[in-house]
């Protein structure tokens, strides 16, 4: 059996991925051009220049057009890459703060969920917001531990 997933080892510390999926809302009062280059900063160089999100254009309650962004990330190098350029970019504060609480931020199946602010990642700024964010999950593998534990790992990235 293979297992398809990216393990990043940083001192002896295995950071094991499967994939990510990064998704926003663009409400009618947003700028569609921001909003993708706020989806750009969060993204590692290699992916930056490729279409990885799959736009989808859809009407509002009340009629007003909403953009979703939607990409999953699968591939191993892909994965590994987004993993290590998205956690540096958190501050430290930010990232003990979802190990703090953890609880609230993961799942009983592996996921880790991260919310940043929409209009700071367009200013280049990665911080934690629950009022229209830029959500990531990233699926971690129990073939390679613990799921809290290596969630604990990533956020100490360097």
């Amino acid at each position: 059996m293979r297992v398809v997933g990216c393990v990043v080892r940083q001192l002896r510390k295995e950071i094991a991925v499967q994939s990510v999926e990064i998704s926003t809302i663009a409400h009618a009062t947003d700028n569609l051009e921001k909003v993708q280059t706020g989806l750009r900063f969060i993204l590692p160089d290699p992916l930056k220049d490729r279409e990885i999100f799959i736009r989808r254009y859809l009407q509002g309650h009340h009629g007003n057009p909403i953009v979703t962004f939607d990409a999953k990330l699968t591939r191993p190098g892909e994965v590994g890459e987004f993993v290590k350029h998205f956690i540096v970019r958190l501050s430290s504060t930010e990232r003990r703060k979802i190990e703090r609480d953890l609880e609230l931020h993961s799942d009983e199946d592996g996921n880790l969920y991260i919310r940043i602010d929409k209009q700071q990642a367009f200013r280049g700024i990665v911080q934690l917001s629950e009022e229209d964010p830029i959500r990531v999950r990233m699926k971690f593998s129990r073939f390679h531990g613990e799921p809290r534990d290596l969630m604990k790992n990533a956020l100490e990235l360097e």
